[in-house]
């Protein structure tokens, strides 16, 4: 009995889950989480706390359950990422004037000087992200990207 190597079982071309658009998704996520994680290594913020710092740098303050929203995450798994954040001096939580059930979370001075840091690095990620394509074709990228986000949402 021969010993096949995973070369040798591979089709030709293309196979049917290569072509697959989660798959494909899927892949550049990983890609591109693998790409952030390592250039900012140095500022010792995770994918979470990346997203986080982001979103309250481009909204300002936001509610608890409006994080979980702009940075993809759960309640609980928010509520630890807040805790490290807020015990490393970037954000701060405080309770709604105007609705007492509510946290508002805001960034630090601190805060704000990691989202300067971070927002070139990803900045730059993107862009090169989309090296080769045209600005009418990276515009017509991102209305497509904005329907699949809007067909999954609705089914």
């Amino acid at each position: 009995m021969s010993m096949r190597t995973d070369r040798q079982i591979r089709p030709a071309g293309k196979t049917a889950l290569e072509q697959m658009p989660s798959y494909r998704l899927n892949h550049i996520v990983h890609q591109y989480q693998q790409t952030v994680q390592s250039r900012l290594r140095s500022v010792g913020v995770s994918m979470l706390k990346m997203r986080i710092i982001m979103s309250l740098r481009s909204y300002g303050q936001l509610t608890v359950s409006e994080l979980c929203n702009h940075a993809i995450a759960e309640q609980p798994t928010m509520s630890r990422a807040l805790d490290s954040l807020e015990q490393q001096g970037f954000v701060r939580r405080e309770q709604s004037r105007v609705d007492s059930r509510l946290r508002l979370v805001t960034l630090t001075d601190d805060g704000r000087r990691v989202g300067e840091e971070i927002h070139p690095v990803i900045m730059e990620i993107n862009a090169r992200m989309t090296d080769g394509l045209e600005p009418e074709q990276r515009e017509a990228f991102s209305q497509h990207l904005g329907q699949i986000l809007n067909n999954l949402r609705t089914m």
